[in-house]
């Protein structure tokens, strides 16, 4: 469901539930009640004609239906962030050092610029070797 267009974010007060502007822009949930965000629409489906807009809903509290297969992606998330936290220092730095030649040769390899860390680099080969 498409969040509704708004030209100024409200808020409903607590006692009266009077809805009250709280600025010109907002983003972001407060006290999981309200979602805030500013997005870009097209007109009429032309990407020539878009603007931004601010659009607000009621919180969504996420699901987790923690499947087999959600946990067994977590797990190996976990095991792959206790990997890095056992390398010893020099390997970090080794692994700091390919993240930063990737990002520096972007160019010539599309794709590497997401690498920004040595960790972002680790994580990203361990995880699609497990």
């Amino acid at each position: 469901m498409a969040m509704p267009i708004v030209n100024a974010p409200t808020y409903p007060h607590k006692v009266t539930m009077e809805e009250i502007p709280i600025g010109i822009e907002a983003r972001g949930s407060i006290e999981k009640v309200r979602t805030y965000q500013i997005t870009t629409v097209t007109i009429g489906g032309d990407m020539a004609h878009r603007r931004r807009v601010q659009q607000q809903k009621a919180y969504h509290v996420p699901t987790d239906p923690k499947s087999e297969g959600q946990l067994a992606m977590r797990q190996v998330f976990k095991d792959g962030a206790a990997a890095w936290s056992a390398l010893p220092a020099g390997q970090k730095e080794a692994w700091n050092e390919a993240a930063e030649e990737e990002f520096k040769n972007r160019d010539e390899q599309p794709g590497s610029w997401r690498y920004h860390t040595g960790y972002n680099l680790f994580m990203s080969q361990y995880l699609r070797s497990h």
